[in-house]
């Protein structure tokens, strides 16, 4: 019997929604959000297609390495959401800019710090005044990285993290989460 249901793709009872999801948010300018992201660890980076290379007015004193880090300079909003969806729990963050659309996304792994993970979604309220209609975000590729700070000529500079091995599991979950964004799963 539990064979049966272990291989079923489809919800045994179709009343039950497809997936439970807990949305919190919270302001957070470029600044607090880039202080954030090297204690996350290992996580998977989904940076959305964009028509615009570079937000309309740079933050003072920070500056990224790469081009796909370009959308966290002009973040307004950090979305925390948790889903349980037909693969299991799964909990990620939003980047979402003044106009609603999400600019950003990274996932949660098993190789991410979870005390960090915990931290940031707990600075994150249900806020009822914040509805969000955020466009879907549409996704470039999928990365897993980790984020390094360093001090770069009097400016803050965001750049990509030391490869970092992933564990089995982590890049099992990685390559389905990829898969379930459609997305491709760069190295």
């Amino acid at each position: 019997m539990f064979g049966w249901l272990a291989t079923r793709s489809s919800s045994p009872c179709r009343r039950a929604a497809r997936a439970v999801v807990s949305r919190r948010a919270r302001r957070i300018t470029p600044r607090a959000l880039i202080d954030i992201l090297p204690g996350l660890g290992s996580v998977l980076y989904l940076q959305a297609v964009s028509n615009t290379a570079m937000p309309t007015a740079l933050p003072p004193g920070l500056l990224v390495m790469q081009h796909s880090f370009a959308p966290l300079l002009d973040v307004h909003w950090l979305v925390a959401i948790s889903a349980v969806t037909d693969d299991g729990p799964r909990e990620w963050c939003d980047c979402v800019d003044s106009l609603g659309r999400t600019l950003a996304r990274w996932h949660l792994l098993p190789d991410t710090d979870y005390l960090a993970w915990d931290a940031l979604a707990a600075s994150c309220k249900a806020n009822a005044d914040a509805v969000f209609h955020t466009q879907p975000l549409r996704p470039q590729y999928a990365r897993v990285m980790n984020f390094r700070l360093r001090e770069f000529a009097g400016l803050l500079l965001l750049e990509r993290g030391a490869s970092v091995a992933l564990s089995p599991l982590g890049e099992r979950i990685a390559g389905r989460i990829a898969q379930a964004e459609s997305a491709v799963l760069q190295p």
